[in-house]
């Protein structure tokens, strides 16, 4: 297949894969695609070989890019795992009387864990929980 074909191909891949905002396997395929038609263009004429290339490429990619991004496990499930995360008050939160936080895109009710009022944008970080309630200090 000739060289400019891949190229193509794999700028197309990509531009989709960066348009749509997807996971990235486009990119991949795309970036794979790119070196197939480099190969090709410096003498790599093989179908067979360009084809086995991109092939052994897009795979490794997609372990590579799995291995990349698996999750954490930090050994805290449920609630439990929102000890430490950091995150804005959303409201004044005071010793006494919950506030709220917003942490992981959702809003929790919280309590002041330093005894001393925080006010409404601050950073703060959970300390710890009770119930749903989150105890946080500033950050």
């Amino acid at each position: 297949m000739a060289w400019w074909i891949w190229i193509v191909a794999g700028v197309i891949l990509a531009l989709i894969e960066l348009l749509a905002g997807g996971e990235l396997w486009l990119l991949f395929a795309g970036v794979a695609a790119i070196v197939v038609g480099l190969l090709a263009g410096v003498g790599m004429t093989d179908l067979a070989a360009q084809f086995l290339v991109f092939s052994v490429l897009a795979v490794s990619a997609f372990f590579v890019r799995r291995r990349l991004t698996r999750p954490v496990d930090t050994g805290k499930v449920g609630s439990e795992s929102l000890v430490g995360e950091i995150g804005p008050a959303t409201s004044t939160i005071l010793p006494t009387t919950p506030g709220n936080a917003e942490f992981r895109g959702s809003s929790w009710p919280a309590r002041s864990a330093t005894g001393h009022p925080i006010e409404a944008g601050t950073v703060v970080r959970v300390v710890r929980m009770e119930g749903i309630t989150l105890f946080v200090e500033p950050e």
